[in-house]
């Protein structure tokens, strides 16, 4: 039986695959994210997590360029915003730009002043890949070959 003490990590425990910036934090440049993203604070430049969802919260107050995946606002948003899925402006947020997006939400209290384009959602890498194929199939199956007689008919 051991009697050396167990060890102890006093870090509070974050949770996984969610970075958070806090509302008291300020943060100008380039932020790129890897994982999905919590703005809370201030940020001034760009903010990008392509694969991912940021989310400005309610004391989030960014002046950027934003894109990601899936980008919910909840509080003050001055620049555009483009979501390769989805786009939501909940209750009381503000964004003063352009959104380009493939789903977009806007609450009853949410304000935008700006334009909202709709953008194609992207194929799947296999149905993509599946639907190449069948348009090749599709294209030798209508090709001919024509015969120098039945060119001169």
């Amino acid at each position: 039986m051991s009697t050396a003490p167990a060890i102890r990590s006093y870090e509070p425990e974050a949770p996984r695959g969610v970075a958070t910036i806090g509302k008291a934090v300020y943060i100008k440049g380039q932020i790129i994210a890897r994982e999905d993203l919590i703005v809370d604070g201030q940020v001034d430049g760009t903010v990008e997590a392509q694969e991912h969802r940021i989310t400005i919260g309610p004391n989030g107050r960014v002046a950027a360029t934003i894109k990601g995946r899936h980008i919910i606002i909840q509080g003050q948003v001055t620049g555009n915003v483009e979501g390769s899925e989805k786009v939501e402006i909940r209750n009381g947020a503000k964004l003063l730009g352009d959104v380009r997006t493939v789903k977009f939400v806007c609450e009853e209290e949410g304000t935008i002043n700006g334009s909202v384009a709709s953008l194609r959602p992207e194929p799947k890498p296999a149905a993509a890949a599946t639907e190449t194929k069948e348009k090749a199939a599709a294209a030798s199956a209508t090709q001919q070959t024509l015969t120098p007689t039945e060119v001169k008919k």
